[in-house]
C-alpha cells in the first residue's frame, strides 16, 4: 500500500510538472479608510480589453491569480462599476503591493445576502450549512447532527453512515471525550448557535490522523464583519415520561480589528430508554427488561476574542466550559425460563442508581502570523482540557427461585474518580507558491488520565447486606503523540485539482491497573497517507477520487477495566489491553449537477468493539470492550438535491454497502450481509413573505449487518413548521420526531454458542417548541457587502 501511494504521489506532481508554468499577481485591496475591500473584482484583461481570468478578494481584501505571461491590463471592479486599472507585462511572479481605491460613489451602504446551498461539497468534504433548514431549529447539536447528510446517530453513538469509528470537533478542535461524556456534551450545544457541518471522510494531513472513517466538524457561528447581534431564545419539549427546558443565548460582535462572541445555554430535563434482551443459553432462556431513566443539568459557555494587532499579526483565544449533572435510575428484572415451559422458575430484581457530576475546560490560544500579501502564514495554536466526573454507581437486588421457594441478595457500589488533562501545541505553515500551495507542520499533545476507583460486590448471599466495606485501587493511563505532516495542492489549467499529503505520528502509551497490578506499555509510529483529486471537464459533472489511511484509538472510557454491575448476572467494564486498529478507506464519487453517486471500498483491521460475552456456567454476561473482527466494506450511495421549485427544497441520500467479516475472537461469530439506509429532509415555503415553513424528514433502515450483528428495520418521521415575526426576528418553532415511535434499535448476535436477540428505543419521540428574538444592528457604518459563501477560519487546532 505504501509504495503504491508513493507511486501515485510521483505521477500527480510528474504530471503536474508537465503543465506550463504559471506566475502569481497577488494584492491587496484597501479602501481610502484602510479597510479591506472584500468581494472586489480583480481582474486580468487582455490588449483588447477582453476579460481573461478573475478573482474575488478575501476577507482581508487580498487575491492571488495564477496566469501565464503576456501583457495584459489590471483591472478592479466592484457593482459594475471600475476601481482601479494599470498596464502590466508578466514574466514574472508579479506583487502589485496594497492598492488603495476609492468607493464612496458606489453606494452609501450596501449589503447583499446570497443564501448557501443546504449542501455543498468539497474535494475532500461534504458542508451541511444547517442555518438553512428549519428541522433542528430549537434542538441541540446531536439533534442537528441526526439531520446532517450521511451521518448516523444510535444510542449516543455517532457514526458516518455505511462506516464506523469517527472523531468529531468543535471549530477544528477534536474533543477527546468517550461517547456518553461527549453526547452530553453535544447536547448542551444549542443547534442555533451551529453555522454548519462538515463530514470530512478522507482528511488532508494537517488532521489528526484519529477518527478511522474520517471527522465530522461543528463550526460555531462567528461575529459578521462590523457588525453585533444578541439572540435570545427558550425551549420547552415533551419526551413520553419527561419534559426538558431549556435558554439560550448567544452574543457576537465585530468593529474594526476586534471581533467577541460568547454563548451561555443551560437545559434542565430527563429521558427515559427502555431495553429488552432474550439470551438463549444452553440449557434456559433469559429475559432481562431495563428501564434507563435519566435526570439531567446542563450547562454551556463559550467565549472568542480575536484581534488583528497589526496587519500582519492577528491573535486571539476560545474558552469553552461544560457543567453536567446527572442522575439516572436503572431498574432491571431478569426472568429465566426453561425451553419448555412459559413460567419462570428463577426472578432477578435490582436497582442500579448513578450520580455524575463531569465537567469539561478548555482554552485555546492562537496566534496567525502573515508574511507577505501572497498568502504565506504560520498559525500558532496552545490548547489545554481538562475533564473530571465523580461517578458513584449503588446497586442491590433479590434472586427469587419459584417452586420451591428461596431467595438470595446481592448488593453492592462502583465508584470512580476520574481526572483527564491534555496539553497540545501545534504550528501550521502555509507556503502558497505559483507552482501548488503548499503546508507544513507539527503537533505535540500530552494526555494523562487518573481515576481513583473503590467497589464493593457481595454476590449472592442468603441474607440482606447491612454494609459495604470497598476496597480501592487506581487505574492511570497515559498517552503522548508526537506529528509531522506535509502536504501540497495545485489547481490546473485543465480542471484538475490535486491535494495530496503525508502525516506521520508516533505514540507512545502507558496504564497501570492496580487492582491486578499491571503496566502495559505501547509505542508504535505509522504513516498516513491522504491523497484527494478531483476533475471537472465542460458542464456540470466533477469525478473526485481519495484514499486515505486512518486510525481508531481507543477512548479512554473504553480503556478502564473498572467493572459496573447492572445486575449480578450483567457487568459493563472497559479493557485496559485494547488495541487501536487502522483503516484504509478509498472513495470514487461522480457529481452532476445536483446528484452525487459515490463508491467506496474500506479494509478495518483488528477492529474494537463492545461485546455480550456470555459464560455459560454461571449464566453471567460481561459487556467489555475487545479486538474482535477485520473487516472489509464495499458500498455505493446516491445522494440527490432537488430546488427547481422555489417553495421547496429536498436533500436525499440512498447508501448500500456489502461486509465481509472475518472474527479474531473464536467466540464470536461474524455478520457478512448488506445494509441499506434512505433518508429524506425537505423544506418546504408556505407564503410568499417566507415567514412560515415547514420540514418533514424520515429516514428508513432497510437492513444491517455490522461485525458480530444483524440489525433488523426501523423508521423515523419527524415535521415542523416555523413562523417569524416582527421582521423576522421573532421565530416560533414546533417540532415533532419519531411520529410513530418506530426509530427502536433491534439486533442479534451470537457468542460462546449463546444467542442474543435485543429490542432498545431510546426515547426519540418528542414535542417541541421553542421561540428565539434577535437583536443587533446588520451592519455598523461600513461600506461592504456580505454574502452566503465566506469561509470561516478555522481559529483552534489540536
Amino acid at each position: 500500500m505504501r509504495k503504491a501511494f508513493l507511486l501515485m504521489v510521483f505521477m500527480v506532481f510528474a504530471f503536474c510538472n508537465a503543465l506550463n508554468a504559471q506566475i502569481k499577481i497577488s494584492g491587496k485591496v484597501l479602501t481610502l479608510e484602510k479597510n479591506p475591500l472584500e468581494y472586489a473584482e480583480v481582474a486580468l484583461l487582455s490588449d483588447k480589453a477582453i476579460p481573461l481570468v478573475s478573482h474575488i478578494t478575501n476577507e482581508n481584501g487580498e487575491f492571488v491569480i495564477d496566469f501565464k505571461k503576456g501583457v495584459y491590463k489590471l483591472e478592479i471592479r466592484q457593482f459594475k462599476q471600475v476601481l482601479y486599472t494599470k498596464d502590466i507585462e508578466l514574466n514574472s511572479d508579479f506583487d502589485a503591493g496594497t492598492i488603495t481605491v476609492d468607493v464612496t460613489s458606489i453606494l452609501g451602504t450596501v449589503t447583499i445576502y446570497k443564501k448557501k446551498e443546504l449542501v455543498e461539497r468539497k474535494i475532500d468534504r461534504l458542508v451541511f450549512n444547517i442555518e438553512n433548514t428549519i428541522s433542528a431549529v430549537g434542538g441541540d447539536a446531536l439533534d442537528a447532527l441526526k439531520i446532517t447528510p450521511g451521518v448516523s446517530v444510535r444510542n449516543e453513538n455517532i457514526t458516518i453512515v455505511g462506516k464506523q469509528s469517527i472523531r468529531v470537533m468543535v471549530d477544528d478542535k477534536i474533543l477527546e471525550l468517550g461517547t456518553e461524556d461527549l453526547a452530553s456534551f453535544l447536547r448542551s450545544i444549542p443547534a442555533d448557535n451551529i453555522k454548519n457541518i462538515e463530514v470530512i471522510t478522507t482528511p488532508p494531513a494537517k488532521y489528526d490522523a484519529a477518527g478511522g472513517s474520517g471527522l465530522i466538524n461543528i463550526k460555531l457561528k462567528k461575529a459578521q464583519s462590523d457588525a453585533w447581534s444578541l439572540s435570545l431564545g427558550s425551549t420547552y419539549l415533551r419526551r413520553y415520561n419527561e419534559g426538558e427546558g431549556a435558554v439560550t443565548s448567544n452574543f457576537m460582535y465585530s468593529k474594526n480589528r476586534l471581533s467577541l462572541s460568547s454563548s451561555f445555554n443551560y437545559r434542565d430535563g430527563g429521558e427515559t430508554f427502555d431495553y429488552q434482551d432474550y439470551n438463549s443459553f444452553p440449557d434456559d432462556i433469559w429475559n432481562t427488561k431495563q428501564v434507563f431513566n435519566r435526570k439531567f443539568k446542563r450547562f454551556n459557555g463559550v467565549l472568542g476574542m480575536q484581534y488583528s494587532a497589526t496587519d500582519h499579526w492577528m491573535l486571539g483565544f476560545q474558552y469553552i466550559a461544560n457543567l453536567n449533572k446527572t442522575h439516572t435510575n436503572r431498574p432491571a428484572k431478569s426472568s429465566v425460563f426453561n425451553y419448555n415451559n412459559d413460567i419462570p422458575f428463577n426472578e432477578i430484581l435490582s436497582l442500579n442508581t448513578a450520580g455524575q457530576k463531569p465537567q469539561f475546560n478548555s482554552i485555546n490560544l492562537f496566534n496567525e502570523f502573515k508574511l507577505d500579501s501572497a498568502g504565506k502564514k504560520i498559525i500558532l495554536n496552545l490548547d489545554y482540557f481538562n475533564y473530571a466526573n465523580n461517578d458513584t454507581r449503588p446497586y442491590e437486588g433479590t434472586s427469587v427461585m419459584n417452586n420451591p421457594y428461596a431467595i438470595q441478595y446481592f448488593k453492592g457500589i462502583n465508584d470512580n474518580e476520574q481526572k483527564t488533562n491534555n496539553y497540545s501545541g501545534k504550528v501550521d505553515v502555509e507556503l502558497p507558491t505559483k507552482f501548488a500551495n503548499w503546508s507544513t507542520g507539527a503537533k505535540v499533545s500530552v494526555s494523562n488520565t487518573a481515576n481513583n476507583i473503590s467497589a464493593f460486590n457481595s454476590g449472592l448471599v442468603n441474607s440482606p447486606i447491612t454494609s459495604m466495606p470497598q476496597t480501592s485501587h487506581q487505574f492511570n493511563y497515559n498517552e503522548d503523540v508526537q506529528a509531522l505532516y506535509f502536504s501540497g495542492s495545485k489547481k490546473l489549467k485543465n480542471n484538475l485539482e490535486a491535494q495530496i499529503g503525508l502525516r506521520m505520528e508516533a505514540t507512545q502509551t502507558k496504564s497501570y491497573n492496580g487492582n491486578s497490578n499491571q503496566s502495559l506499555s505501547y509505542n508504535y509510529a505509522k504513516l498516513f497517507p491522504t491523497v484527494n483529486l478531483a476533475y471537472a471537464p465542460a458542464g456540470n459533472s466533477t469525478y473526485r477520487f481519495s484514499y486515505g489511511r486512518r486510525i481508531a484509538r481507543p477512548n479512554f472510557a473504553e480503556l478502564n477495566p473498572n467493572v459496573t454491575y447492572i445486575t449480578q448476572f450483567l457487568t459493563i467494564e472497559g479493557n485496559q489491553v485494547l488495541r487501536p486498529y487502522f483503516i484504509d478507506n478509498f472513495e470514487f464519487i461522480y457529481s452532476y449537477k445536483k446528484l452525487e453517486s459515490k463508491l467506496y471500498y474500506s479494509i478495518e483491521n483488528d477492529v474494537f468493539n463492545q461485546l455480550g460475552l456470555p459464560d455459560v456456567n454461571t449464566n453471567r454476561i460481561r459487556l467489555i470492550y475487545k479486538n474482535i473482527f477485520n473487516l472489509k466494506r464495499y458500498g455505493f450511495s446516491e445522494s440527490f438535491t432537488f430546488d427547481k421549485i422555489s417553495w421547496w427544497n429536498s436533500t436525499n441520500m440512498l447508501n448500500v454497502n456489502y461486509t465481509t467479516v472475518q472474527t479474531i475472537d473464536s467466540s464470536a461469530k461474524g455478520a457478512d450481509g448488506f445494509t441499506s439506509f434512505f433518508t429524506t429532509n425537505n423544506d418546504f415555503t408556505l407564503n410568499k413573505a417566507k415567514t412560515v415553513s415547514f420540514n418533514l424528514g424520515f429516514d428508513y433502515y432497510m437492513s444491517g449487518a455490522y461485525g458480530i450483528d444483524r440489525i433488523k428495520p426501523f423508521t423515523s418521521t419527524s415535521v415542523a413548521i416555523q413562523y417569524l415575526l416582527l421582521n423576522k426576528d421573532l421565530r416560533i418553532n414546533l417540532r415533532a420526531n419519531d411520529i410513530f415511535r418506530s426509530d427502536r434499535f433491534r439486533f442479534s448476535s451470537t457468542v460462546n454458542g449463546v444467542h442474543r436477540s435485543s429490542n432498545y428505543y431510546f426515547d426519540t419521540r418528542l414535542f417541541q417548541l421553542s421561540v428565539n428574538y434577535k437583536f443587533g444592528s446588520n451592519k455598523i457604518d461600513v461600506k461592504k457587502r456580505r454574502t452566503g459563501n465566506e469561509e470561516e477560519r478555522a481559529r483552534t487546532g489540536n
